[in-house]
């Protein structure tokens, strides 16, 4: 499960803002690809945006040359984010990537699906990752 969930405030009516941070700390898998659980959506919900925000930019000194993101669901991994490099592509911190509705369902289970080139993530126990965070912001109304 990603680190914190930051906030889950209304806005205006029926609008719900929810940010989960994912530290480069989670990235332990002993595999180049990694499925982090963020948020499940309660039922009727609506994801009106969404949009990813570099909080410190990812680094790896080692063997990972190129590490990716995708946010989505279990039956679609990129739904709501198409694959985002981290460590070539954003230069600095701030937002990365916005898209629209993609998805909606009862009890959307988002997740965030990471894929690093050249080495595996981690041992299964700790990163092989040096730096870096995000915030992935999913903006809902609850219908």
């Amino acid at each position: 499960m990603a680190t914190a969930l930051k906030t889950g405030r209304p806005i205006g009516d029926n609008l719900l803002h929810t940010v989960i941070r994912v530290d480069y700390t989670e990235l332990i898998a002993a595999a180049t690809t990694q499925t982090i659980a963020l948020v499940t959506l309660p039922s009727n919900a609506v994801i009106v945006a969404d949009w990813l925000d570099i909080v410190e930019v990812f680094t790896d000194a080692g063997s990972i040359s190129a590490l990716a993101v995708e946010v989505g669901s279990t039956g679609d991994p990129n739904s709501l984010q198409t694959s985002t490099e981290l460590l070539s592509g954003p230069p600095s911190t701030g937002r990365v990537r916005t898209d629209g509705v993609k998805e909606t369902g009862d009890g959307l289970a988002v997740k965030a699906l990471f894929t690093a080139t050249g080495a595996n993530l981690g041992d299964g126990a700790a990163t092989d990752v040096d730096a870096g965070s995000l915030d992935v912001h999913i903006l809902y109304r609850v219908v």
